[in-house]
């Protein structure tokens, strides 16, 4: 049977604060940035929605494999 690591304070400190900001900025994006940026209709707008929609994705993938990893 492995054996299980107790988390650390500064470790489960850390993890809360990432996962605190993450919810934030992602509450941020989508009701403060999308619809500007997609009810303008310009090329610009739509890569750039489109470019923060990507990078969102990827820092949600990011902490769940530091979630994973460290567990």
């Amino acid at each position: 049977m492995p054996s299980v690591q107790a988390l650390g304070t500064k470790q489960l400190c850390l993890f809360l604060l990432i996962v605190t900001l993450y919810l934030i900025a992602t509450v941020a994006w989508f009701c403060l940035a999308i619809p500007p940026l997609t009810d303008n209709g310009s090329d610009a707008h739509l890569v750039g929605a489109f470019a923060g929609t990507a990078l969102w994705i990827v820092s949600g993938y990011s902490i769940v494999i530091y979630v994973i990893r460290n567990a």
